[in-house]
């Protein structure tokens, strides 16, 4: 099996991504790092859309790409729908960092949603390389361990 670099790519800086924005997210429900909250954001946001570019350059015909949104049970589905959540999250995350009196805190409820989704999106990826076909790959351990 040969390395697919855009797919490495694609997924080391997405997962760093969603890493980046949950531990913000995390901080910010401490009530901690609000000097860090606007350049995380700014640097979690960059991530995913260099991330999200580079996955178009793992297939050979990428207008073929919006084959595979027709099914649910698709890998490339469940991220798609889990990198378009996050987003819309992190923009809500923005929104009210912005609207902030301080401009560096958001609501409690919405930072750990932001963790949550977080996860959901590493799990999601994770989920991704568990194939039957590849029984060393096929554990949900996989997952835990990514």
């Amino acid at each position: 099996m040969e390395l697919q670099w855009p797919l490495i790519v694609f997924t080391t800086l997405v997962a760093w991504s969603a890493g980046l924005f949950g531990t913000q997210a995390l901080m910010a429900a401490l009530g901690t790092g609000e000097r860090a909250q606007v350049p995380a954001w700014i640097c979690s946001a960059a991530l995913l859309a260099v991330g999200g570019i580079a996955v178009f350059f793992h297939l050979e015909h990428w207008e073929r790409i919006f084959n595979g949104f027709g099914h649910l049970t698709s890998g490339i589905t469940q991220e798609l729908i889990a990198i378009v959540v996050l987003a819309v999250v992190a923009v809500a995350y923005l929104a009210m960092l912005r609207k902030s009196d301080d401009g560096a805190s958001v609501p409690t409820w919405l930072a750990w949603l932001s963790v949550a989704l977080s996860v959901v999106l590493v799990a999601v990826m994770a989920h991704s390389y568990t194939m039957a076909a590849r029984p060393a790959w096929d554990s949900v351990l996989w997952i835990l361990y990514v």
